[in-house]
């Protein structure tokens, strides 16, 4: 009754709304596979009924034998000292896990994380930071890659981090990240450092034409291949934005704002903002106040486009509105300039 009961509940749940055909099916499974028993067993590992009802919806027809749900469970708890709460998080965020076969998955990426964390507490630790790791496929490509890492120096809480942080690339076929590896480190990156792993991880998702094709258009604009990777090593994103967005953002400030291409190669920081939300709004902001000479920034863009909105509204558009009425249409996008000839530290 306990189960019926609650099946009704999840039937009606507006949030879930289980259409009718979906309903049919899975009340045919629940009755087959003993819903009640699951439920049970779900309920004694801590979970509410909230968590139930996402993780059934997830994929039902797999997730309803207790023969294989419970020693999924039983693991999972051992990873963390039979904490229930851990377990319930786990789940909560990463449902499919239990999806993955005990013998075949979940034992053999607990046993990798540990020989490379160097204990049990530390590998649960990782799996605590990022969950979805528990669901990454191990393959002998995974496997060459990270013995790869481990052979040209890198730490090995830098290794762990390619595979929680970066679970897609490190599982790239060996000859691939091979490549990739000896490209980034012949560009001089220092295998122990977090720029490292971003230029990996960018390199990786991208082909060489589609590296050859970004080079391009940054040549373009008149930067050499030197420059090009002085950009890439400082911000390894520079190659991962789309070409329509390199030409907008570098050709506003090459073309806008007159810098030289060799002052965005050591200061490559301000193309990761964005054009229309960001860079043009308050550039045009400096602009109004330069118009009216009525201030002198001290700090640099890069300093002014991190800052917070509310700390730039108030330090540059509210302390102003009065003298420079148009200061807030150029903060809303509403005013913007042919040319910006603003002073501001480099």
């Amino acid at each position: 009754m306990a189960a019926l009961r609650w099946f009704s509940k999840l039937r009606t749940n507006p949030i879930i709304n289980i259409h009718t055909a979906t309903y049919g099916t899975i009340s045919k499974d629940l009755r087959d596979l003993k819903l009640n028993t699951v439920v049970n067993l779900f309920e004694s590992f801590g979970f509410s009924q909230a968590h139930v009802d996402r993780i059934l919806l997830v994929k039902p027809t797999r997730l309803l034998s207790p023969r294989l749900l419970k020693p999924k469970l039983q693991f999972l708890q051992s990873i963390f000292n039979q904490s229930d709460s851990d377990v319930v998080k786990i789940v909560n965020k990463t449902p499919h896990v239990l999806k993955r076969s005990l013998k075949n998955h979940l034992v053999p990426i607990f046993d990798l994380l540990k020989s490379i964390t160097g204990s049990h507490q530390n590998a649960a630790a990782s799996i605590m930071s990022n969950p979805f790791v528990l669901t990454y496929s191990i393959s002998t490509d995974l496997l060459r890659n990270i013995e790869l890492l481990q052979r040209i120096g890198v730490p090995e809480d830098q290794v762990l981090k390619f595979i929680t942080g970066y679970g897609q690339v490190s599982g790239k076929k060996h000859d691939k990240f091979c490549k990739v590896v000896e490209k980034v480190r012949d560009m001089g990156f220092d295998v122990s450092s977090y720029s490292f792993r971003r230029a990996v991880n960018t390199m990786c998702l991208i082909s060489d034409e589609t590296w050859e094709a970004k080079c391009k258009v940054y040549r373009s604009f008149g930067f050499s291949d030197d420059e090009i990777v002085l950009m890439f090593k400082k911000l390894p994103a520079v190659v991962a934005y789309s070409e329509k967005r390199i030409r907008q953002v570098v050709g506003f400030y090459v073309e806008k704002l007159g810098w030289p291409q060799s002052r965005l190669a050591v200061m490559p920081y301000v193309t990761a903002f964005s054009l229309e939300k960001r860079i043009v709004p308050r550039c045009s902001v400096l602009q109004a106040l330069e118009s009216r000479k009525s201030i002198t920034s001290k700090l640099g863009l890069y300093q002014i486009l991190v800052m917070a909105d509310s700390a730039f509204l108030e330090k540059y558009v509210i302390a102003h509105i009065v003298e420079v009425p148009d200061v807030m249409d150029a903060y809303t996008g509403k005013l913007r300039f042919d040319e910006y000839n603003f002073r501001c530290r480099f």
